[in-house]
């Protein structure tokens, strides 16, 4: 999946991509998306593929991969009909991404496509740019994981961000598994729930229960119904808000040694201190990212944080699930951006080395 913006004044193209790992580390097991790091050292209610160490061969053959993606479906497919090496491009990474998986991206952009600039930037950190602020907590809630990052006076206080290793995907999973169960109470002719089923079921029906145990307590019999593929109409209940349970109380679906969202916000807001904890309590946590749309998400952690940290706001955009793009389409056009820039000419004098002193 892939956003595009060409900015004409700066001749930038923000780019955020979703693409097949380049390699895989022994450190990470996980893969790389545009140069973020994919968590995959985690339990979950179904196992996770891939976590090996790849060959030599298979990572080859994974570049090559990559390769062909960049080129048929970034660069030179109707959505941008340009070539590399006219635009300069800005990618969102990963707020732990480590500068040797930069340094491996950087290569592939200037080598093999021979691009004219290059830069990287936390999506979380575009994500607040795009809400017009320099302070506040920012919770990323991608597919694979939710990151909680504070970010003061535009700097990223990476030592006191979190990483949760759950995400839509988790939640997908545990409404999979709901369903399963579910089938021996109702006679489904399907043997089984496809999974674009299962994520259209998620996104159209899925909600965060405000008060979980209450939820719980009301009569099974409130329940929706549901229309599959096949014409036949299911009825759906208490899998609706169990489903994303998982955010908030992730050992419930066997995902083990991951706390829950709103403990970890106040765990965060606890270890910060002084100056720096008044200026981010009194702006806001912002939220972002695709799986923070479910319908009572925000009331759930404005009450939870509330009952710790009466003064911090939870701010909820509606258009949250592109905030990454549009804070880049704003910040790659902004002066204060312009010394972040890596350039071709400096790659081809210094080598990748120089994005060490490029980048958050």
């Amino acid at each position: 999946h892939y956003y595009i913006t060409n900015n004409l004044s700066c001749r930038c193209m923000v780019a955020m991509v979703t693409m097949v790992a380049m390699i895989d580390e022994p450190d990470h097991g996980g893969g790389i998306i545009a140069g973020l790091t994919l968590p995959s050292q985690r339990k979950s209610l179904l196992p996770l593929n891939g976590t090996r160490v790849l060959t030599d061969k298979e990572k080859e053959e994974k570049k090559k991969k990559m390769l062909k993606i960049l080129r048929d479906e970034l660069f030179f497919s109707y959505h941008v009909g340009r070539c590399p090496d006219e635009y300069r491009f800005l990618l969102t990474e990963h707020v732990f991404t480590t500068c040797q998986q930069r340094e491996q991206i950087m290569g592939l952009f200037f080598e093999e496509f021979k691009t004219l600039g290059l830069m990287f930037v936390p999506q979380e950190f575009l994500a607040l740019i795009s809400t017009g602020h320099r302070s506040g907590i920012v919770i990323h809630m991608s597919n694979t994981y939710t990151s909680i990052v504070p970010i003061w006076n535009l700097n990223i206080l990476r030592n006191k961000a979190v990483v949760l290793q759950v995400g839509g995907q988790d939640v997908t999973r545990a409404l999979e598994l709901l369903l399963k169960q579910r089938r021996a109470e109702q006679v489904f002719r399907t043997s089984d729930f496809d999974p674009l089923v299962v994520e259209d079921i998620k996104e159209k029906r899925g909600y965060v229960a405000l008060d979980y145990e209450g939820e719980m307590s009301k009569p099974a019999a409130l329940s929706t119904e549901y229309e599959l593929p096949d014409c036949q109409v299911i009825n759906l209940g208490r899998e609706l808000f169990q489903c994303t349970e998982c955010l908030f109380q992730p050992h419930l679906f066997g995902i083990k040694n991951t706390p829950g969202l709103i403990g970890s916000v106040n765990q965060l807001i606890d270890t910060l201190n002084g100056q720096i904890k008044q200026d981010i309590v009194a702006q806001s946590v912002f939220l972002t990212g695709s799986s923070s749309m479910f319908p009572g998400l925000v009331e759930r952690l404005r009450a939870g944080i509330a009952e710790k940290h009466s003064a911090v706001n939870v701010v909820a955009p509606p258009e949250r699930k592109m905030s990454a793009w549009m804070g880049g389409s704003i910040w790659a056009e902004l002066s204060v951006s312009k010394n972040l820039w890596t350039t071709k000419e400096e790659f081809d004098a210094y080598g990748p080395d120089v994005v060490h002193s490029k980048c958050f």
